[in-house]
């Protein structure tokens, strides 16, 4: 007789067909376990180290943005805002001097500051002429010229009496002025008001033809249709009509 072969099994039956195939899937099912665990903790660790990387990422980039956002707002403040005046901290001491310091007024300031304003000085004398006068000035042209208009006869303190045949009155301030008209042999006037005029030799007028001293009389007059008479100083200005 032959010898049975030995067991493979170590003594027990043979496995099946069906028992084999359960035990390949039961072994492929652990390993298919075993392969799902080891990929999540795998991806766990690799989220934290991701995570911890992230984290010194961040901060780095935060680190390296903030000197550029500073130095952004620097050059920003620098261009709109002009930079606030660095005022030096003096401390309190007896000799350290005031930051601002008025300036004295000493008795020459007083005086000017309590002083009035001075009148307007009139200097023109007596048989100087004027082209104009104002309430502050007068204008002074020479006698004989087209500019002329007055001569003035006499000067004095305000209220002088000026002679009752004189053209015109003028005050300034202190100073009166007696004032005639800047009569010029040749020249015209206007003598249809009150007081005769200076004026252009024009039809309607009068042309001064002559000036008598020393007489109150028109009929002294040479070849000349009328006069102007000024009896208190004694003179006549003969006219020939135009």
């Amino acid at each position: 007789m032959t010898d049975p072969a030995p067991n493979e099994n170590d003594g027990q039956p043979p496995l099946s067909k069906q028992d084999k195939r359960a035990r390949v899937g039961a072994t492929a099912a652990a390993i298919a376990i075993a392969a799902v665990v080891t990929s999540i903790v795998l991806g766990i660790g690799i989220a934290a180290l991701l995570a911890t990387a992230g984290g010194g990422t961040e901060e780095a980039t935060e680190d390296l943005a903030a000197p550029t956002a500073a130095a952004t707002t620097t050059i920003a403040g620098t261009t709109t805002t002009p930079a606030s005046p660095v005022v030096p901290v003096v401390p309190p001491s007896a000799s350290a001097p005031p930051t601002t310091t008025p300036p004295a007024l000493g008795t020459a300031g007083q005086v000017n500051k309590e002083a009035k304003q001075a009148p307007p000085k009139v200097e023109v004398a007596a048989g100087e002429c004027l082209s104009g006068f104002g309430e502050k000035e007068v204008t002074e042209a020479p006698c004989g010229s087209t500019e002329s208009r007055y001569k003035v006869s006499a000067v004095g303190p305000a209220g002088t009496a000026c002679p009752a045949d004189g053209d015109a009155t003028h005050t300034i301030a202190d100073t009166t002025l007696c004032l005639d008209i800047d009569w010029v042999v040749g020249s015209c006037a206007d003598v249809s008001g009150d007081h005769p005029q200076r004026a252009d030799c024009a039809p309607g007028g009068v042309q001064v033809v002559s000036i008598l001293p020393d007489t109150n009389s028109v009929n002294a007059c040479p070849s000349a249709d009328r006069g102007f008479v000024y009896d208190e100083r004694r003179f006549v200005v003969c006219f020939a009509d135009l």
